[in-house]
């Protein structure tokens, strides 16, 4: 039987983190439905494309979700005080790499062809999703290996993949936010009502990505200074969420764009000539 000061520990780092990741997780989807809410309220004319990803984000958020509640209830209520159980890692969370991976794919694939848009360049597009499919790759084989060593000690032996997973997602969405801020600000012209735009999709691809950005620092800062805990499942197991809010928060940011336009004379040839054009070629994927 385990000591009372062992389980004391794997309570504190063990169950708790994964507390926190649902409560987290609940609040985070409650936050992802009612942006797709209002973005199918809005009635944007988007590809089909477009369409599935929202669907798909949607669907692969709920089952998330219950991944990690169910993940919760196999600790504390199926094996409540089993301290050989706690010392393991259940399928559940071993999925979570897999999970962010699958929310984490479209959305930067999205991006890489908004950037193949406003670059008009084909070469660059093809750099970025060869640059894409690197952590997609390592994010699976991290949750197959964390499967094949189920025990939280033993993962250390798998951290390294881990890591570079993390490490190359992180340099992939600072290279696409990088890229997509550099593009639009040389969209910019002299024309007032095109540079509020511009600015505005700007703020939103820089706000859209801190988010997602320092939930992967954080993952990556926690798992090395606390190797052999599961206290960075507390970020770990919602950061598929955080994709779905940048992906969600790209896309609805056209709403203010149509304010935006809606505030300029119609016969300001700012409003029907650049913008127009600009809109349909660069922004409006």
């Amino acid at each position: 039987m385990a000591e009372p000061s062992d389980l004391k520990v794997a309570v504190r780092e063990i169950i708790g983190p994964i507390v926190f990741a649902v409560v987290g997780s609940s609040f985070l989807l409650a936050v992802c439905g009612v942006m797709q809410i209002t973005y199918f309220t809005s009635k944007f004319n988007d590809s089909k494309i477009i369409v599935c990803t929202v669907i798909w984000l949607g669907i692969l958020d709920v089952f998330a979700t219950i991944n990690n509640v169910t993940a919760l209830w196999e600790y504390v209520i199926v094996h409540f005080s089993d301290f050989g159980v706690l010392a393991t890692s259940p399928w559940n969370i071993n999925l979570s790499p897999l999970f962010s991976t699958l929310s984490a794919l479209p959305v930067q694939l999205f991006l890489a062809n908004r950037i193949r848009k406003f670059s008009t360049s084909w070469v660059l597009y093809g750099a970025l999703v060869i640059l894409i499919l690197g952590p997609a790759v390592l994010g699976c084989m991290t949750s197959v290996q964390l499967q094949i060593k189920a025990a939280v000690v033993a993962r250390a032996t798998v951290v390294s993949v881990g890591y570079a997973w993390l490490a190359l997602n992180v340099a992939c969405d600072t290279i696409l936010s990088a890229l997509m801020v550099f593009y639009l600000w040389r969209r910019k012209t002299g024309f007032e009502r095109t540079n509020k735009i511009l600015s505005r999709y700007i703020q939103v691809s820089l706000q859209s990505a801190i988010p997602v950005t320092l939930c992967t620092i954080l993952i990556l800062v926690i798992g090395k200074t606390k190797e052999g805990t599961n206290i960075h499942t507390a970020f770990t197991l919602n950061l598929g969420r955080f994709y779905t809010i940048t992906f969600m928060t790209s896309l609805n940011a056209r709403i203010r764009v149509r304010e935006i336009d809606n505030s300029y004379s119609t016969n300001s040839v700012d409003l029907q000539v650049r913008v127009p054009s600009l809109i349909r070629r660069w922004i409006m994927c």
